[in-house]
């Protein structure tokens, strides 16, 4: 007999699936997954295909070995630049009516754009573009869950990383930049950031503590504390396994309610498609602590992130 956490995990994949479903079939898609077609065509599809353009004409940068690049490409903190392209499904649970029944589906685009210094060291820049659909939230008066499908807030982070003794070791800013649509923070967001990552003959593992501020802006307060933390095992020809969520703190929750901790597994392949290098994620989190009244319980990620030459260092 399968455990009700099982079958909990088997009706959220199956959610998934059928949402996939939705997307894909010419007939009977939902208004909810149409504008998704519709935002993802003609926001992000003309982007897209530049910018594969783009990366099947830039010489990929190549390692000693393909076991060895798919190690550098997990290190947040090495010069690699990639064009990432991540889908996002979340599901949601709480005792808000409804909560159950919630779901989003995230597109973002975030370029990793990586500077080698004079004296060896990298400044890298991770700005975000993500578009949202069937962003949830709670209207009181009515009781019920209101949805939108808008671009997000766009954060970014700024950071300068060395090796020292075979450790990488970085420090700089995470924020955030409101865009003004209806799911906006409206809150420009600012904090520091610091790395610290172990290469490894079996992988690589380490932490990435950053914390998210309220600098301005006309939104709610926000003082998050986050820590990623990670750790992958190389198997062979560029396969990795492993996790990579995000903890994370809200100073302003009310008592009880202000960790959210998520749990996850992620599957790696660092390949060639022809000429280009390219690594792809697939994986799954969930937050076995989270806020009471709503919150994400389950997120399913596929990511597509073909490496490239930053265009904009000689």
């Amino acid at each position: 007999m399968l455990s009700p956490d099982i079958k909990h995990f088997r009706a959220k994949t199956t959610s998934f699936v059928l949402r996939l479903a939705e997307v894909t079939s010419s007939s009977g898609t939902s208004a909810h997954f149409r504008n998704m077609q519709d935002g993802f065509m003609t926001n992000f599809f003309p982007l897209a295909l530049f910018l594969s353009g783009w990366a099947g004409m830039a010489a990929a940068q190549v390692g000693p070995s393909i076991d060895e690049l798919a190690r550098e490409l997990s290190n947040p903190g090495a010069a690699n630049a990639t064009l990432n392209f991540k889908f996002e499904y979340r599901s949601f649970d709480g005792s808000l009516p409804g909560a159950s029944e919630q779901d989003s589906f995230t597109t973002t685009f975030q370029p990793v754009l990586p500077f080698v210094l004079d004296n060896g060291n990298n400044l890298i820049f991770r700005p975000a573009f993500p578009y949202v659909v069937g962003q949830p939230s709670f209207n009181l008066g009515s009781n019920t869950f209101d949805t939108a499908s808008q671009f997000g807030d766009l954060p970014y982070d700024l950071l300068y990383s060395w090796s020292n003794n075979g450790w990488t070791f970085g420090a700089g800013l995470v924020g955030s930049v409101p865009v003004g649509s209806s799911i906006s923070s409206d809150n420009w967001l600012l904090g520091p950031s610091f790395l610290a990552v172990r290469p490894t003959d079996w992988g690589i593992w380490g932490l990435f503590p950053f914390h998210n501020e309220k600098v301005d802006g006309s939104g709610p307060d926000v003082s998050v504390t986050s820590l990623q933390y990670f750790l992958f095992a190389s198997l062979s020809d560029g396969w990795q396994v492993g996790m990579g969520p995000t903890i994370s703190y809200d100073w302003n929750a009310v008592s009880g309610q202000e960790w959210t901790v998520p749990i996850g597994l992620t599957v790696a392949k660092t390949t060639a498609i022809g000429r280009q290098l390219v690594k792809l994620n697939a994986g799954f989190e969930y937050n076995v602590v989270r806020p009471d009244a709503f919150a994400s319980d389950w997120k399913f990620t596929f990511t597509f992130s073909p490496v490239v030459k930053n265009p904009f260092q000689k």
